[in-house]
């Protein structure tokens, strides 16, 4: 059963991941994870869902996009806990926006509809209070470097023709953010042999503007993320 599982969650991981770091980050802790255990250490793989919004466009919707990392729990009492992550796999942005970039084509357009799509490796740095009933609170810095900023904007001309325009817009942005997430989650201990499965809400709020000075713009992001986690723990012999 337990290689079942860590098939299964390689398996999910590759499917969501196409880019080299997730890829890694996964073998990483599938060869590694149970290995480095112990009563004081212990890794984990965190898969989940983002919805993202940015609060310069009032008219937009959350982006939903697949968050995916991994993470480092380090336990100073039975309360207390550090618990850094590494996240290659958190998009953000806002859909169902008017174009905050002009189109680089010109067209005869009738109407406009814009989705901004932007990606950060993530590395926040949580505290963690754990309770006896399995239930755990979290928060502390996160920084956040930019590695992709897209524009993809669908057009209806004058003539009725849909036209797609994707636009670079990695430029028009900062290469960094910075946030506060706090969170729940739950442990459920029974799971995977006792190793456990996790399940957490968290709430992450920028305080940075996310745009370069130039662009006469100005947001910050707000995400929610619905993360479940799979911890690779010691696990005592019967």
């Amino acid at each position: 059963m337990k290689r079942i599982l860590i098939l299964l969650i390689a398996g999910i991981t590759i499917v969501i991941s196409t880019e080299r770091a997730q890829a890694q980050a996964a073998l990483f802790i599938l060869i590694f994870g149970d290995k480095v255990a112990s009563e004081n250490f212990h890794l984990s793989l965190d898969i989940g869902l983002n919805a993202a919004k940015m609060s310069g466009f009032d008219d937009g919707k959350s982006l939903i996009g697949l968050n995916f990392g991994l993470g480092t729990h380090i336990k100073i009492n039975d309360r207390w806990y550090l618990a850094p992550e590494f996240k290659p796999l958190s998009p953000k942005g806002a859909r169902d926006v008017a174009n905050p970039i002009d189109l680089d084509e010109q067209f005869e357009v009738d109407e406009t509809n814009s989705k901004i799509k932007l990606n950060y490796i993530e590395v926040p740095l949580l505290v963690q209070y754990r309770l006896p009933a399995g239930w755990y609170f979290s928060a502390g810095p996160q920084l956040s470097f930019l590695t992709s900023a897209k524009q993809e904007t669908e057009i209806i001309l004058t003539s009725g023709t849909l036209v797609d325009v994707e636009q670079d817009l990695k430029d028009n942005f900062k290469s960094f953010d910075w946030s506060i997430p706090v969170e729940v989650g739950y442990a459920f201990k029974e799971k995977r042999g006792g190793k456990g499965i996790d399940l957490r809400l968290r709430y992450t709020y920028g305080f940075n503007d996310v745009f370069e000075s130039g662009t006469d713009l100005s947001a910050n992001h707000s995400t929610f993320q619905f993360i479940l986690t799979f911890p690779f723990v010691e696990v005592a012999e019967e």
